[in-house]
């Protein structure tokens, strides 16, 4: 691991845990061994050779599990966003006030991606990228936090917010984030500054339609 470059949580990277089927180490190992080396090299320097080294597998093991390294990406992006919602929906309580609400999820939101080191700079650059295995992916992610947010706007005891808007918003604070993974390649972000750029977006939700 580079110098001052954060670990990944287990977390990040394990089977959810609400899933009804059992956690399976090897593939968990082949997750652990793959973000560490895209944290590492980058996702288009990374091998599937390199995944096999650190994860200490055979190469039929991992073909038995993954189709290819694009497969690995993507369900390290699919954990990353389920952790994500996980964190924001366990963040936020309906007898918060707004200001407390908004708070909690913002802290919950970027805390998930400070917690997976460098993996988060992978993760959010390579869903931009020419091409990306992540497009798909990266606008249903889209759509859903645009309605958790909008969900969290009404339980905070506002109306519903223009969708456009809301859409807006969401872009904005990936914005925010993929900024953070571009200046912070280690992991280790200003959270307060992240946390400030993202409530000032939030205050666009406030104005009336």
């Amino acid at each position: 691991m580079a110098s001052g470059q954060k670990a990944v949580s287990n977390d990040y990277v394990e089977l959810d845990a609400e899933s009804d089927s059992k956690p399976d180490p090897v593939r968990n190992r082949i997750l652990r061994g793959a973000a560490r080396v895209f944290g590492e090299r980058g996702y288009g320097a990374s091998s599937v050779e390199t995944i096999l080294t650190a994860a200490e597998v055979s190469r039929r093991t991992f073909y038995r599990t993954f189709r290819s390294k694009e497969d690995v990406l993507r369900t390290l992006f699919d954990n990353s966003v389920h952790m994500l919602l996980r964190a924001v929906k366990q963040a936020v309580d309906p007898r918060f006030s707004r200001h407390e609400l908004r708070n909690a999820a913002v802290d919950a939101y970027i805390e998930v991606h400070a917690n997976a080191g460098a993996l988060a700079r992978v993760l959010l650059l390579e869903q931009f990228s020419p091409g990306s295995p992540l497009a798909a992916q990266r606008n249903r992610a889209h759509v859903t936090f645009t309605k958790l947010i909008t969900n969290v706007s009404i339980v905070a005891g506002r109306p519903a917010p223009d969708p456009v808007l809301v859409a807006a918003v969401v872009a904005g604070i990936n914005q925010v984030c993929v900024q953070m993974a571009a200046q912070y390649p280690d992991g280790n972000w200003d959270l307060g500054r992240a946390k400030r750029a993202i409530l000032c977006l939030l205050t666009a939700l406030d104005e009336p339609a």
